[in-house]
Formats: C-alpha cells, structure tokens, sequence
C-alpha cells in the first residue's frame, strides 16, 4: 500500500502547526569597536608616560631651585666665617700679648660679625625652606628638611656667639653632625637620570664645606 501525506484526505485532523523555526544569528561587533578600543590604550600608554617625564623634570627642576638655594646659604655661612677670620687675623698681626682695650674691641668685631652672619644665615635659610615641592617628592622634602636643620644649627651658633665671642672656639657637634647628616639625604633625593648637572653640585656643596682646621693662634688671641 502507499503512503499518504495528506492527513486531510486520510481524515485524521490537521497536525498542529508550531511556531516557524528561529535561526539564532550572532551580532556581529562593528569594525570600530576594535579599532577604537586600540586607539584609547594607546592614548592612556601615551598620558601615563607623559606624566612619568613631567614628574621626571619636576623632580629635577625643585632639586636644581633647592640646590641654588643651598648655595647661597653656604655661601652667607662661608662670607661669616671669612669675617670672623678677618677679625682674629687683624689682631694676630699686632702684638703677641692683646691689651684689655684690644681684647674688647676685637670681641666687639666679633660680636658683629656673628650678627650680620647671624641674620644672612637666617635669611638664606628661610629661601631653602620655602623651596615648593610636590607633595608626593618626598626624598627631596627629607633633603630639605635635612639641610634646614642644619641652618638653622648654623643660626643658634652665631645666636650664641653674639652673646658670647668666646662660642666662636668652642666646639661645634650640632652643627657639623646636622651637615653631614644632610649630605646623603641630598645625593638621594637627586633624580635619575639627572639634569643641571645636580650630581656635581650636590657633591661640590659637601666638598667644600667641609670644616677647615682652626687657626691655634686664634684661642690665645681671644683669651689671653
């Protein structure tokens, strides 16, 4: 016998008829996207590097303003100690025994120059510790910090030989422990790679003002 299809003709009922078959069909992501996704990595690539140099050259700008500033307070340092050597070697030149008038006035030059050294100390520092840095640049704020104690034991010095002359000979552990303490917070806070020539300068700074031997007949000069 056949076979019939047709369910009518074969007086069954019709078969249901379903829903038409949904062919699932996947979105296709624009060619933009990609090409866009691309573009904005390469923007950030491009703004985080640019923020590294610009924080590289700030890093070096504040050290060079920092620098030119602990020059002039070594510098006004220097001038003072030249003047208080000036004032004993006046005297050393005139006679081996100093009258009491003498001995009086030489204090009275003395007193001066620890004050005019005093005040120029004092006025050098204040430009080294207003030097502005960025927040975050904190080796070259410890450098700072350093140094500005080291001035200010530089001030307290020349306060207490304006008092009394006689501090001039005394010895002076604050003022030369609070530099050397500075000297390898300073090379630190020198960025890498450097700019201005800042390694050399730094260096130069504590090379030459290491403490020079004291004069003998400077002692005598002043209590004989």
């Amino acid at each position: 016998m056949t076979v019939t299809t047709d369910y009518q003709d074969a007086g069954l009922p019709p078969m249901p008829q379903g829903p038409p078959a949904q062919h699932s069909s996947r979105r296709r992501t624009p060619r933009w996207v990609p090409v866009l996704i691309g573009a904005l990595a390469f923007v950030l690539v491009l703004a985080g590097v640019g923020l590294v140099a610009a924080d590289w050259f700030a890093r070096n700008s504040e050290m060079n303003t920092l620098i030119q500033r602990v020059v002039v307070s070594e510098t006004a340092m220097g001038q003072t100690q030249n003047e208080i050597e000036a004032a004993f070697a006046e005297y050393d030149s005139k006679t081996a025994t100093l009258t009491a008038e003498q001995k009086a006035a030489l204090a009275v030059k003395l007193k001066a120059a620890a004050t005019a050294g005093q005040q120029r100390i004092a006025s050098a520092g204040e430009g080294v510790r207003t030097v502005q840095l960025m927040p975050w640049h904190g080796d070259i704020a410890a450098a700072q910090r350093a140094y500005v104690t080291h001035n200010r034991a530089w001030q307290d010095y020349m306060a207490a030989a304006e008092k009394d002359p006689a501090e001039l000979l005394a010895d002076q552990p604050e003022v030369n422990d609070t530099f050397n303490a500075a000297e390898p917070l300073m090379k630190q806070a020198v960025p890498k790679p450097p700019l201005f020539d800042l390694e050399r300068r730094v260096a130069d700074i504590f090379t030459s003002g290491q403490a020079q031997p004291d004069f003998p007949t400077q002692e005598a000069l002043l209590r004989r």
